[in-house]
């Protein structure tokens, strides 16, 4: 009532000026009070220790992964990112404090890089040390809320509401299609400098990269337009990215596009985690399981994701091509036998690289117990119709509105395309009769072949794979 009082008076004499100041002076103390009344002194010292604590965080999770199974593994990129994140952000806000410009989104960006490690932190179990370093962390983040009275909450390590459940999901994937695009970026300019530029295995990366976005993208709508989340298009994301993650666990890619990488898988986990859907990075594979300890008849031919018992050989030989062989692709075949004196025998078909067949040779001899290697893989010549009806071929039967496209997931496809002098062979294992016939109807649609050849084996028969 007293500053009615004043203003009427200062509108009745005219004095402008004194109006202007006093409407000021309130709307400084308005905003003072909204933010608590905090000082200076408050917000530098809290900032200090926050920083100070996140340093001790950072050294004490270091120290845990470098001791731990996650030691040199994409966890650990994860980590790192997400620390290195953090520090970035709390540097960020310091700067604009010290500028006295700091604003709800610059606390929120600190805050929001605080629940995505502590997300990471409850996936994992790490030292007691590094616990303790981010409790103290939490507990700062806490601290920072309070003072600029940003209204904030933990994922909850129980399962949450589903209003709740939505309400994080939404943040999250927001981040997720970020760091996608970033990690597009950088995914691009390392094919363009590695040794698969222009060849038909980077357009297959590419186009598993285009699915990924497509499934990254359908989560987006599906959150922005507050319909619930499917598991099954969390899932679809999730196996999309398996294939992108297998590709970069077999190819030197450059230091960022690995760190971009690590950004996403994150926040995909974190996605997982908020929805209660299991995920394990290393449970989606072609590659059916290898029994074990059960010997196997020598001199049987057998192809490298077979799924039937090995002798101890056999096991160690086609894990080695497996692993060692990085321009093996979806267009190549090779398949081994193991004769009764350990001689092993290699065969099949490879595109260029013509390397291929030689590295194949030489990490087969390095195995204990062979012999001797006798190499009758054939390299394939070089042939522009030949490589053009590659692509129509991997375009029919994997192309997205195929129903054979799930085969494709993985950097192991699970039916390879063998093409010479115009011939097609469809090589590989499927699970059913009615995919076998479908595979070979798409592939015989392709115009210019002069003919196809069906090698495909239904899953349970007896393979040579």
């Amino acid at each position: 009532m007293e500053i009615m009082k004043i203003l009427t008076r200062i509108r009745s004499s005219g004095l402008l000026v004194i109006t202007a100041a006093l409407l000021m002076i309130m709307a400084g103390a308005s905003n003072v009070a909204g933010q608590g009344f905090r000082t200076t002194a408050q917000i530098e010292n809290m900032l200090n220790r926050l920083e100070t604590n996140t340093d001790r965080f950072s050294r004490s999770i270091d120290a845990a992964l470098d001791r731990s199974r996650f030691n040199s593994t994409d966890v650990e990129d994860q980590a790192n990112a997400l620390v290195d994140e953090l520090e970035f952000a709390t540097d960020r806000l310091k700067d604009r404090a010290d500028d006295n410009i700091v604003n709800t989104f610059d606390v929120n960006a600190v805050l929001r890089r605080g629940m995505y490690l502590d997300m990471f932190m409850q996936r994992h179990n790490f030292s007691p040390a590094a616990e303790r370093d981010w409790r103290m962390v939490r507990f700062d983040l806490d601290q920072l809320a309070r003072l600029y009275r940003v209204t904030w909450t933990w994922a909850p390590q129980t399962i949450q509401t589903p209003a709740l459940n939505k309400t994080w999901a939404r943040q999250i994937i927001q981040r997720l299609e970020e760091t996608t695009d970033q990690f597009r970026d950088s995914f691009d300019s390392g094919l363009d400098r590695s040794r698969i530029d222009g060849s038909a295995y980077e357009d297959f990366m590419n186009t598993v990269m285009a699915q990924f976005e497509r499934s990254v993208d359908k989560l987006e709508q599906d959150a922005e337009s507050s319909k619930e989340l499917k598991s099954t298009d969390i899932r679809l994301a999730l196996n999309n990215a398996d294939a992108i993650d297998e590709f970069l666990r077999r190819h030197t890619l450059p230091e960022r596009t690995r760190r971009d990488w690590a950004r996403v898988k994150a926040n995909l986990a974190d996605l997982a985690f908020v929805n209660r859907v299991a995920w394990n990075w290393s449970m989606i594979t072609n590659t059916p399981p290898v029994a074990a300890n059960v010997p196997q008849a020598q001199g049987e031919r057998v192809g490298l994701m077979t799924g039937r018992p090995m002798n101890a050989v056999a096991r160690e030989v086609r894990h080695e091509l497996l692993s060692e062989l990085p321009y093996y692709t979806v267009f190549d075949w090779i398949e081994f036998e193991v004769l009764p004196d350990n001689t092993v025998v290699l065969r099949g078909e490879v595109t260029t690289p013509p390397d291929t067949k030689s590295r194949a040779e030489a990490v087969v001899k390095d195995v204990q117990g062979v012999s001797r290697v006798v190499n009758e893989i054939r390299v394939l010549p070089v042939s522009p119709n030949d490589e053009r009806l590659r692509r129509e071929l991997y375009n029919a039967i994997y192309g997205g509105n195929s129903p054979l496209f799930r085969y494709g997931i993985g950097s192991r496809q699970a039916i390879h395309i063998i093409v010479e002098g115009g011939r097609a062979r469809l090589k590989g294992v499927v699970d059913t009769q009615a995919d076998k016939d479908q595979a070979y109807l798409r592939a015989r649609g392709v115009p210019g072949l002069f003919g196809v050849t069906n090698e495909l084996t239904v899953r349970g028969e007896s393979m040579l794979r």
